[in-house]
C-alpha cells in the first residue's frame, strides 16, 4: 500500500496495482476518507482542474508518495484524479527511478 501526502498530511491511499515497466510508471484505485466527491472538492480548493466533470491535479511538491515503511519514492510526473459522477479516483505516478520501481515492483517487471 502507499500512501499519498500533502503538506504531510495524509490524502489518501492506493495498491498502484497496474505498471508500465518500460517508462517506470504505475497507476491504480485511489482511496480516501469521504470517496471522490471530497477529494474532487478537496483538489478544488487548492487549484486542482477540471473538465468534463472529472477534477484532477498534477502532483508537484508538496505532494510525496511513500512506501509502507514511510519512505518516499522518487517521480517525475504524477496526476490524481476524482471522477464524482462515477465515484472513482485514481493516482498515475510516472517516471519512478529504476530503483525505486525494481524494489516496489517487481510484479509489474515479472509480468513482461
Amino acid at each position: 500500500m502507499f500512501t499519498l501526502t500533502h503538506e504531510g498530511d495524509v490524502i489518501g491511499t492506493s495498491r498502484l496495482e497496474r505498471g508500465d515497466p518500460a517508462v517506470f510508471s504505475v497507476s491504480g484505485i485511489f482511496n480516501n476518507v469521504g470517496g471522490p466527491e471530497t477529494l474532487a472538492a478537496w483538489m478544488r480548493s487548492i487549484n486542482g482542474k477540471e473538465e468534463d466533470n472529472i477534477v484532477y491535479i498534477d502532483l508537484q511538491a508538496p505532494f510525496k508518495l511513500v512506501d509502507a515503511y514511510g519512505d518516499t519514492l522518487t517521480f517525475s510526473a504524477g496526476t490524481l484524479i476524482a471522477i464524482p459522477d462515477e465515484e472513482e479516483a485514481f493516482l498515475d505516478i510516472e517516471g519512478l527511478t529504476e530503483e525505486d520501481y525494481r524494489t516496489h515492483f517487481r510484479r509489474h517487471l515479472a509480468e513482461l
